[in-house]
């Protein structure tokens, strides 16, 4: 009977893994995905728009952006792969942009990405900062990163640096 019970509740187990695994794999960009810091950098290029947040999820980036101003904003759909718009749509944008003398939204992911800490899921100006959230294999971080120096001015999470680096 307790052999029974034992087999039964591996078997739970093991199931319950089967259906979690993929949901956690895909809360992040998978192995060989463009860095975040490329695809933004793509936005702000070929449209000319001011990126203020990316998340990842469901699979893909989905990048607010908007021209110069804080008109024209739209939601846009990306490819984590290749860096490709997907889709986009019409988004209304109340928040704050970044200060038009601060850093890039992709300056700001390649100074993250530079410090290795992980791979960033998520990326949004925050007025006064852009916060970070970053994924490395075990953990988490979230950085409170200056939009003028791209410093990182706070962390919190068990994958933070330790203070100095």
């Amino acid at each position: 009977m307790k052999m029974q019970r034992s087999m039964h509740c591996m078997f739970g187990l093991t199931l319950a893994f089967a259906v979690i695994a993929p949901v956690a794999a895909s809360s992040r960009p998978l192995a060989g995905s463009k860095p975040l810091s490329e695809i933004l950098q793509g936005i702000e290029q070929r449209a000319g728009e001011v990126v203020y947040s990316a998340d990842f999820s469901s699979g893909s980036w989905e990048i607010l952006a908007c021209k110069a101003g804080g008109q024209g904003c739209r939601e846009i759909d990306v490819d984590p792969q290749t860096g490709e718009e997907r889709s986009s749509s019409p988004e209304d944008a109340s928040d704050t942009l970044p200060p038009s003398n601060g850093r890039t939204a992709s300056q700001i992911a390649r100074s993250i990405e530079g410090r290795n800490l992980g791979v960033i899921t998520e990326l949004e100006y925050d007025d006064p900062h852009w916060e970070a959230q970053v994924r490395p294999d075990r953990g988490h971080a979230k950085l409170y990163v200056d939009p003028i120096s791209a410093d990182v001015r706070r962390c919190i999470g068990s994958a933070c640096p330790p203070r100095g680096r």
